[in-house]
This record gives C-alpha cells, sequence and structure tokens, in this order.
C-alpha cells in the first residue's frame, strides 16, 4: 500500500494548492482519462481509523509529480488525525475496459462498457424501451458524467486557473461512508472516477468524484471482473460533495 508521513501528506497538500492556479503545471499531474484506484485493504485502513460518523474526506495533493487522492482519517469533531503515515493513491491510467452492469427495476437487464479512456458504449439490453419512456438509472447518469468530464475537463481546469488562479478547484472530497463500505465484504477495489456535477446553490458545473465497486473479487479490469452499479446511487457510487468554501462564479 502507498503510504505518505504526516510531513509528507502537508507537502503533498501544499503543492497541489499552488500547482492549481498553474494551467501549465495542471496539464502536468491531470489527464481527464485518468482515474484512481482504492484497494479493499486501503479502505479497511480507511473505515478503521476515521472517527466521523456518516462522511470520509479524503485530501487532493501532488507527491512525485503525480495527483494523488490522500485518505485523511478525521476526529469526531471533524480535524484531520495526526498519524504517523496516510495512505494513497495516484492517479493513473486504466489498463482495461471496465464492464458496468445494472439490472434495472423493471426487469430489463443492460450491459456497458467503460472503456479505459473513459468512453461508453452499451453492449447489451434485453428489451429496448422508447427514449421517452426510459428512465435515467444510475449507472446510465453516472456514465454521462464521466464522459462530460473526459470531454471538457480541460477546459474547465484552464478556466479555473486563468480566471480564478484556482482557488474555486478542489482541494478535498466528503465522501459518503455508503460509497465505500458498500458490500464491503465481497468488494476487492473501488474506481473512483472524477465527473461533473452541477450544483444548484453555486449554478454551476463542479468537479466531483464517482466511486464504481468491484463486487466479483477479481483484479481490475481482468476477465470476469464486472463492476455493478445499483438503482440506489448511495449504494455503489455517488457523487462525493467537495468540501466548501467556493467562490460563486
Amino acid at each position: 500500500m502507498a503510504i505518505l508521513t504526516y510531513e509528507n501528506y502537508t507537502t503533498a497538500i501544499k503543492s497541489w494548492a499552488e500547482v492549481k492556479s498553474n494551467y501549465t503545471d495542471i496539464q502536468k499531474v491531470i489527464s481527464p482519462e485518468q482515474v484512481f484506484i482504492l484497494s479493499r485493504e486501503q479502505i479497511e485502513w480507511f473505515d478503521k481509523e476515521n472517527e466521523a460518523e456518516t462522511y470520509f474526506r479524503a485530501d487532493i495533493g501532488v507527491w512525485e509529480n503525480n495527483l494523488v487522492l490522500i485518505l485523511t482519517p478525521r476526529t469526531n469533531a471533524g480535524d484531520v488525525k495526526t498519524l504517523e503515515n496516510y495512505e494513497f493513491c495516484p492517479l493513473q491510467f486504466l489498463e482495461n475496459d471496465l464492464t458496468l452492469l445494472q439490472t434495472k427495476t423493471y426487469t430489463v437487464k443492460s450491459t456497458y462498457v467503460l472503456s479505459k479512456d473513459l468512453t461508453k458504449s452499451q453492449e447489451d439490453t434485453d428489451l429496448n424501451l422508447p427514449i421517452m419512456n426510459e428512465p435515467v438509472t444510475g449507472q446510465l447518469k453516472a456514465v454521462d458524467e464521466i464522459e462530460s468530464w473526459r470531454e471538457n475537463a480541460m477546459d474547465y481546469l484552464q478556466r479555473e486557473s486563468v480566471e480564478f488562479k484556482g482557488e474555486r478547484l478542489f482541494q478535498s472530497f466528503y465522501i459518503p461512508k455508503a460509497d465505500l463500505l458498500h458490500d464491503e465484504q465481497n468488494t476487492r477495489d473501488i474506481v473512483c472516477v472524477f465527473g461533473f456535477k452541477y450544483s444548484a446553490v453555486y449554478q454551476r458545473l463542479l468537479a466531483t468524484l464517482i466511486f464504481i465497486s468491484n463486487a466479483t473479487g477479481e483484479k481490475v479490469g481482468a476477465p470476469g471482473a464486472v463492476y455493478a452499479v445499483q438503482s440506489d446511487p448511495s449504494n455503489t457510487y455517488d457523487w462525493s460533495r467537495p468540501v466548501p468554501p467556493y467562490i460563486p462564479g
């Protein structure tokens, strides 16, 4: 497991705070096709160390020229726990496509493939309904938000860094515990993907993290590895909430 000392952790946080104000530097650490991959061991460690009841909180940093997601356990008061080491995972490219499987409540079974460059294609559907009658499912909505990030992320990051000096860009994310602890006994890993979600409060798109869990026990992207997205998005993926405050645009 990848770990940072407390000193490394604070350095990584400061590095991202500096990088996000310069678009040239942002381009060196972020590609819209990249993802974070959390192992089961990291999730178990996070849950054990975290004292907050409802949410985890993860910080974004830059370490060894890589954007990293740092698991930073909180106290009951919401402060970062001072530990000798913190788990983290780097932003990385997928080696293989991900198969997302969802059984819809009206018994239509659909299989999608989320390719390693984060584009989607529908492989199989038992029943095709007229588009106006087809509900927007959690899985399809998540994939659309991921594609939105893939297509628009660099324009978004450039505008935020140039016009707002990176002040409105994400530094930390609140993560509902259900996103990481769903079916904990069977989950081998969780893929964390950037997406865009519209905020009615700030009247603009915000970057977010979408969590997709592997419940088959196979290695990420391996043959037979199926990532299940349930109709209830709080179970297997959710839009994490970036930590306020944000300056309205």
